[in-house]
């Protein structure tokens, strides 16, 4: 307060000088005759003056007034926070003390209680080396022994129990096993049930009228020659009213002649030019509704990037049987049951479908000289780098192992689709054939007992007469009837030759 007097003062004093000198100036200037300037005494500027700054002191004492009591206020309220502060930081501080001496009193107790166990466990171990002396002085046996011992005690016991237990889970995993095969079989076969026709080598054309089959044969026999050259058939017309006879073991062949015989004779133009327009137009329509076959596999399978080659040959499925089993049905249906089986055993679903649609290929390929399976399994090869597909397809037949479970997918589901009852008809007269031809093959070989084929040709057992054939002799005798039976019979599949020879020497005690 002193200090604004004080500067209020000085103010003053220089505003008084301040208005002293003008006044002076204004005096010593020379006055202009037009403008009349008050003239104003020193005594009069003095309590101007003095009176501007008593206005002036009046004001700084209400503005420091104001100062003050703000300053006042503000430091009121912070001594109250201060208090506040003050007293919450007292009762932590109280708090923190009590926690203190609790944890200081419960530590002692801890002291306390631990040192009485130590002591508990000094006693308890002194006794328990007591008893361990006396136990040892009574059975004759240190402690490092009796453990020895009840440890071969519990592990021949554990053993026991432990065989018997796997035992009865092997019984019990087996039973389900074999009702969860069952049902999983009936299940694929009977989702995939399909109705089958009896294969056959020749087709019946009815005809008629009789005159047609002299223009079937033509002028000295020119047409009948022209048609079998061209279409690779034998045309069988005999005396059988109103029928001629196509003979061929190609399904495509007969296919393509009895859809030209059909076209010829309902023209009525029957000559060589005629039928070599006819059968090469038929053949053109043929090659599109193989490719249309093909793509309805592929699209009802879920196979839509197949090579086209792949497409043609599965086109010839619908006019190649095996043992009266159509193979757009038969690979169709083995699809579906791999599909089901797949899902159930958790193996790849698209190669165990994919290797049950191209396992039966090599069928209806061009290629000669090998088993069908392994000409399906090279051209397989020469699309997909799927080694586990080859595999599957290659295996399907026995003679090679299959090393997924995939490959065995595709062996169960062949078996299931052929071996279902009415799938597969094979004529009696050519089954009679084909089990004879068979014993009559082993039967030739030199040391030959007597020979059986069994599994429906699908294995020939010999029995060798032991006192003129040894062992080695055996072995080779095995190897020949299988090599005969490769270079001169035509079969499904493999065929399995077993040689057994074995001595008895029979006496008896009378």
């Amino acid at each position: 307060m002193e200090i604004l007097i004080l500067l209020a003062l000085v103010i003053i004093a220089i505003l008084g000088f301040m208005l002293y000198s003008q006044m002076r100036k204004k005096n010593n200037a020379p006055v202009a005759q037009s403008v009349v300037v008050p003239q104003m005494s020193e005594q009069e500027a003095i309590e101007k003056a003095s009176r501007i700054a008593s206005e002036k002191i009046i004001e700084a004492e209400k503005k420091a007034l104001e100062i003050e009591s703000k300053a006042q206020a503000s430091l009121s309220s912070t001594r109250q926070h201060l208090q506040q502060q003050e007293k919450l930081l007292n009762d932590r501080e109280k708090n923190l003390i009590e926690r203190t001496t609790s944890i200081e009193t419960r530590l002692n107790q801890l002291d306390k209680k631990e040192g009485e166990l130590l002591a508990a466990k000094q006693d308890i171990d002194s006794k328990r080396d007591d008893l361990l002396k006396e136990i040892e002085s009574v059975s004759k046996m240190t402690r490092e022994e009796a453990e020895t011992k009840l440890k071969s005690e519990i592990e021949i016991e554990l053993s026991d129990w432990m065989a018997k237990k796997i035992r009865e889970s092997e019984l019990q995993v087996s039973q389900k096993a074999d009702d969860k095969a069952k049902d999983l079989l009936v299940e694929a076969m009977s989702s995939a049930a399909t109705d089958y026709v009896a294969e056959t080598t020749t087709t019946t054309i009815t005809i008629d009228d009789e005159t047609l089959k002299s223009k079937i044969i033509g002028k000295q026999g020119r047409n009948i020659r022209t048609f079998e050259k061209l279409t690779g058939v034998d045309l069988i017309v005999d005396e059988t009213p109103n029928q001629v006879t196509i003979s061929c073991f190609d399904p495509i062949r007969r296919e393509v002649a009895a859809l030209t015989l059909n076209k010829l004779l309902s023209d009525g133009r029957v000559h060589p030019g005629s039928i070599e327009e006819t059968v090469d137009k038929v053949k053109k329509d043929l090659l599109k509704v193989i490719k249309k076959t093909g793509e309805d596999m592929a699209y009802e399978t879920g196979f839509n990037d197949l090579p086209n080659e792949i497409i043609m040959l599965l086109g010839r499925f619908k006019y190649r049987f095996s043992y009266g089993q159509n193979l757009v049905k038969h690979t169709l249906e083995m699809v579906k049951i791999a599909e089901v089986l797949a899902k159930e055993l958790r193996a790849d679903i698209r190669t165990a479908k994919l290797a049950c649609l191209l396992h039966d290929i090599g069928k209806v390929a061009p290629e000669e000289g090998k088993q069908h399976h392994h000409i399906s399994a090279e051209l397989a090869r020469k699309y997909y780098k799927n080694d586990s597909l080859i595999n599957a397809i290659e295996a399907h037949h026995y003679d090679i192992d299959a090393k997924c479970v995939e490959a065995e997918i595709v062996r169960i589901a062949d078996a299931i689709s052929g071996a279902r009852p009415g799938a597969r008809v094979e004529n009696y007269e050519d089954y009679v054939k084909r089990i004879r031809a068979l014993e009559d093959i082993a039967n030739k070989q030199k040391g030959v007992k007597e020979s059986f084929a069994i599994y429906a040709g699908r294995e020939i057992r010999v029995i060798v007469n032991p006192h003129e054939a040894n062992d080695e002799d055996t072995k080779v005798m095995a190897f020949n009837i299988a090599k005969e039976i490769e270079a001169t019979q035509n079969y499904p599949g493999v065929i399995k030759v077993t040689c057994i020879r074995e001595t008895r020497e029979v006496q008896e005690a009378k």
